[in-house]
């Protein structure tokens, strides 16, 4: 047929791992029917390893999700559509889908905010809080901080390294002044890999040299 072109020999070797479930499939999709057919793959191939990601209208298919066993990754700030395949969108999606059974990861998923991973435990916050906006569906403290700890690590294959803290895992660890789901909580040590990270920025160099301004005759800029 005239799309024969489209797939290579090398394509077709390269969908073997995936479809022998030896390596995950990860289907970004959003509409409702759109993930209903994703969830239609499962049932062709039995061992694939698939995660949904965005599933934007996944509340209105929730069940369905659940029963076929298949974890999400999802943004939890996502309140209006911002394409036709997200016109349900909902800040609930997440909630409504725990609710019903789906096992949920959080995520920046937007194409401008990818670079600003740092606001996942924002996004975690407002999950939390979500429980007490009369209409909406939250989750737990527990559920939104392991929905970017180790539920992703465990839905990418990597929960016994990263993810949790417990013996034989990996050493990165965290330590904060306050609750981690806070805005205004900031982290005060960092270990990767079991060694310290120093915390010097640009910024807080800056903030150190302009503490104290004395008196002088030029700018700050022009002493050393």
């Amino acid at each position: 047929g005239p799309d024969d072109s489209q797939w290579t020999e090398a394509d077709i070797r390269a969908l073997g791992p995936v479809v022998r479930g030896e390596e995950k499939l990860l289907v970004h999709v959003n509409r409702s029917i759109d993930i209903m057919n994703a969830l239609k793959l499962r049932g062709m191939f039995p061992r694939l390893d698939m995660v949904l990601v965005g599933v934007a209208e996944g509340w209105r298919v929730a069940p369905a999700i659940a029963a076929a066993g298949v974890p999400v990754i999802a943004e939890p700030l996502l309140n209006r559509p911002g394409s036709f395949e997200q016109l349900a969108s909902t800040q609930s999606n997440i909630g409504r889908m725990r609710a019903a059974g789906v096992e949920v990861s959080a995520a920046v998923l937007s194409d401008f905010l990818n670079r600003s991973a740092r606001n996942q435990r924002q996004y975690a916050g407002n999950l939390v809080a979500l429980q007490k906006v009369p209409g909406h569906i939250g989750v737990s403290w527990d559920e939104a901080f392991a929905m970017i700890s180790s539920k992703p690590a465990q839905m990418m294959g990597l929960g016994g390294e990263i993810g949790s803290l417990q013996a034989g895992r990996r050493a990165d660890v965290v330590v904060w002044d306050g609750d981690p789901l806070e805005l205004t909580s900031a982290a005060e040590q960092v270990w990767i890999d079991g060694v310290e990270q120093s915390l010097v920025t640009r910024q807080s160099r800056l903030a150190e040299r302009y503490r104290s301004l004395a008196p002088s005759s030029l700018p700050k800029a022009y002493t050393k």
